[in-house]
């Protein structure tokens, strides 16, 4: 079994290329290619044949988006057409492409130019799947954290900002009025549900999954949570333009297939503010 994984070197990347490197059944061939080693998508996809691709690479951010909408859609919604059709011209069996929630933003659609340019990509995928018969599935992943999550990078979270202001000495900034709420799931049920997509055995015909828990916390709660275990302060800051108000997976297309996350959020982000002054 021969393995792509783009954005290998990136936060969920890098675990989900951990793992398949754990694998002992029958993966021969795994490869990486992201921007940190100066190789795009764009202009470096290998010329031989993979059974699966894993394509997590783009700029996920969504301010990012909505100050360099044309730019993040180049590397976005362009690299993932590419990449498409390179697997379609390279017997690849399955395309597992990272979506996101901003897809469905409130419910009603994007609300920023990195959800228009996700949701664009999972339409793409699915009229591959039925032009060409390569088979895709659209993995929309929610609020993505861990106790190691890097902050300032690609996916950082609310989380992973509130644990950097408390290792300063900083007050912790809510944007808003805090009712806005996050389905928040652990960079390990993510690495899960992108396996699981490799292994199924049926066809996935270019669906659109939610990768989330099912629960919704809001940041008020979340600042609940951090007050448990640290003594911290609290400062208001406007909305950003682009946030969403409120956001939970449908996680029923996914437990339908057999698959449904074991991290319990709010357990996990205990476990992230465990001490964290000084850290």
């Amino acid at each position: 079994m021969k393995i792509l994984v783009t954005g290998h070197r990136g936060y969920i990347g890098s675990e989900l290329f951990s793992q398949l490197n754990k694998l002992s059944n029958g993966v021969d061939v795994l490869h990486g290619i992201d921007l940190k080693d100066g190789r795009d998508i764009m202009h470096h996809l290998p010329d031989r044949d993979y059974d699966y691709v894993f394509h997590l690479a783009a700029f996920p951010r969504v301010q990012q988006s909505v100050e360099e909408p044309s730019d993040t859609f180049r590397n976005n919604a362009y690299a993932t057409s590419l990449l498409l059709e390179w697997a379609k011209n390279h017997n690849v069996k399955r395309v597992i492409f990272s979506s996101s929630a901003a897809t469905k933003g409130d419910g009603q659609g994007p609300t920023s130019p990195y959800g228009l340019q996700k949701l664009i990509s999972e339409q793409e995928c699915k009229l591959y799947s039925e032009i060409y018969g390569l088979d895709t599935v659209c993995l929309r992943y929610y609020n993505v954290f861990s106790e190691d999550q890097e902050y300032g990078g690609s996916y950082s979270t609310v989380i992973c900002a509130w644990k950097e202001m408390i290792r300063k000495n900083l007050p912790l900034r809510i944007d808003g009025d805090g009712t806005q709420s996050r389905d928040f799931i652990h960079v390990g049920d993510i690495v899960r549900a992108n396996i699981f997509a490799m292994e199924f055995k049926e066809h996935f015909n270019g669906a659109s999954l939610d990768v989330g828990t099912g629960i919704a916390i809001s940041l008020n709660e979340l600042r609940d949570l951090v007050k448990e275990g640290n003594d911290v302060s609290f400062e208001r800051a406007p909305e950003r333009k682009g946030d969403v108000k409120n956001s939970i997976a449908d996680t029923s297309g996914l437990k339908k297939l057999g698959w449904s996350s074991i991290i319990d959020p709010r357990e996990a982000i205990l476990n992230c503010f465990k001490n964290r002054k000084g850290v």
